[in-house]
């Protein structure tokens, strides 16, 4: 008899589980990045619309805007400047990563609908994708707990199983995943600091800006995908003792 995906053995005795998950799962994931996506939208939408060069001046003359570089106090025309620059950029920042996001959870939805004709025709199809969409799904929803991407991560890789390789993988994409639009709008802040610095001459300080930003971006990115992977290995390995406990292998007969 034929097995399902979820019920075949590789060669190490590894259960695998490549089988496409409902289809009603990548309608609620590819909502749910949409959603993020448009509030992205909203957010920088206000930034770029509503908060102009007056109100900053405003806000920047009656103590309500602060602006502090390092150590470096700002005269008021040089806090504008900056705070004007940062605003401009982080707002364009949003735009775009919030319109790439929608893009993103179009383009994925068409794509799972794609794999689903694939597996009605008896293709062989993989929710790999799905897996680790839907832990970085349970990474952002559980931002508030420490460590959330290790849970993201270990979600994903209970559902892939398999080798410890794949799990791994799987797990460190899902915790990568929700950092990637931050460190792409940190992109946009950090063009905004560095122009709104260097218009004001301050070149040193840009330089040290932009460097401490960008290494603990990636310190933050890296740390996500490193706990991803060990949420993902911890899950596989957990998915595939459960397996092993529920349909245990026969011993092969002697004779």
């Amino acid at each position: 008899m034929g097995s399902t995906p979820a019920e075949r053995v590789d060669g190490e005795r590894h259960p695998t589980a490549d089988g496409p998950l409902p289809e009603v799962v990548d309608w609620i994931l590819a909502t749910v990045v949409a959603l993020v996506g448009l509030l992205s939208v909203v957010a920088g939408s206000a930034l770029v619309f509503l908060v102009d060069r007056d109100g900053l001046a405003a806000g920047i003359e009656d103590g309500t805007v602060t602006v502090t570089v390092a150590t470096t106090e700002l005269t008021d025309a040089e806090a504008l400047e900056v705070a004007d620059a940062a605003v401009s950029w982080t707002g364009t920042g949003l735009l775009v990563v919030g319109a790439g996001t929608v893009l993103v959870a179009v383009g994925y939805l068409v794509a799972r609908r794609r794999a689903h004709r694939r597996s009605e025709t008896g293709e062989p199809t993989s929710s790999y994708g799905t897996y680790a969409v839907l832990g970085a799904v349970v990474t952002v929803v559980l931002s508030f707990v420490p460590f959330s991407p290790a849970l993201g991560g270990g979600v994903a890789g209970y559902l892939a199983r398999g080798e410890s390789d794949r799990t791994v993988r799987v797990g460190a994409l899902a915790g990568f995943l929700p950092a990637a639009p931050v460190l792409a709008v940190l992109v946009f802040v950090l063009g905004g600091l560095i122009a709104g610095l260097l218009t004001i001459g301050q070149i040193g300080e840009a330089i040290v800006v932009g460097t401490t930003l960008l290494l603990t971006a990636l310190l933050v990115a890296t740390l996500a995908a490193a706990l991803g992977a060990l949420g993902g290995y911890v899950g596989g390995r957990f998915a595939e003792r459960r397996a092993t406990t529920s349909h245990p292998q026969r011993a092969p007969d002697d004779g």
